[in-house]
């Protein structure tokens, strides 16, 4: 996807951007009216993005988690919306209280929407430099720090013993955790990226999310042979009026699935 290529160099520079504000001995943070933390990096990484994917693509609107405050629900772009083929839906930085703690694990999410799917989506880690991609015309891919080339990733399928779940480092929802399995610990939509290299298995949220948390990351999963679902087992959508997913689960390949290509 042409696309993909044209979007790497500006994920890039979003990246640099967030983390020589990372670097800096002091981060200075407000509180939006959400009562979550914005930082100087998610303004500089929004502004960015939405100047670059406005010149990019011209006529697909951009959603943007800093945009969130201006437009509360969804009736201020509805209009313009219905009326495009696609729109992009952004997380400048995704784990705002992963960077404020210095723990290096937060994302840069950029998903694109098409009939209401998560059809294409890129993740990438400014601290360390990993970068995912994958969509409905792509495969997923996976490109390293100072790597040339992309190499395809896969989800394994889920093990009957020894699997890995997966879940959000200050969710605080160890309740479900599932029986068996190992419990690991990541900030932001990286979730995402290691069950997508099958590098974990199953993530479970109970919510609240946005969908900007989930969109990129759901493109890519899905890309890679895995799954994302309500946990009812419902489709999880985009262009909901408040912006907000209910409780999901994201699993690897089920055994049905080891056949795929």
């Amino acid at each position: 996807m042409e696309i993909a290529e044209r979007l790497e160099p500006i994920l890039v520079q979003a990246g640099r951007a967030i983390a020589e504000i990372y670097h800096q001995p002091e981060h200075r943070v407000r509180t939006k009216h959400d009562q979550t933390p914005v930082t100087e990096a998610d303004l500089a990484s929004h502004n960015l993005l939405v100047a670059a994917l406005t010149v990019l693509t011209p006529s697909w609107p951009v959603v943007s988690e800093e945009d969130s405050q201006h437009h509360r629900s969804q009736s201020q772009l509805s209009s313009r919306l219905a009326s495009a083929e696609a729109y992009w839906l952004i997380d400048p930085l995704d784990g705002t209280r992963e960077f404020i703690a210095r723990t290096g694990e937060f994302s840069i999410n950029c998903g694109l929407v098409v009939d209401r799917k998560a059809f294409f989506g890129m993740l990438y880690a400014p601290i360390g430099g990993t970068m995912y991609r994958g969509g409905q015309t792509l495969s997923a891919q996976r490109k390293l720090h100072a790597e040339r080339n992309w190499q395809e990733i896969r989800c394994r399928a889920i093990p009957a013993t020894g699997g890995i779940q997966i879940s959000s480092r200050r969710s605080g929802q160890s309740q479900l955790h599932q029986q068996g399995m190992r419990h690991d610990h990541l900030g932001s939509a990286l979730k995402f990226g290691r069950i997508a290299e099958a590098a974990a298995d199953i993530y479970i949220r109970r919510g609240p999310t946005m969908e900007w948390d989930t969109c990129a990351g759901q493109a890519i999963v899905e890309a890679a042979g895995g799954t994302v679902s309500g946990l009812d087992g419902s489709p999880l959508l985009y262009g909901k009026t408040d912006w907000r997913n209910g409780g999901f689960i994201v699993r690897g390949q089920l055994a049905e699935n080891k056949s795929k290509p």
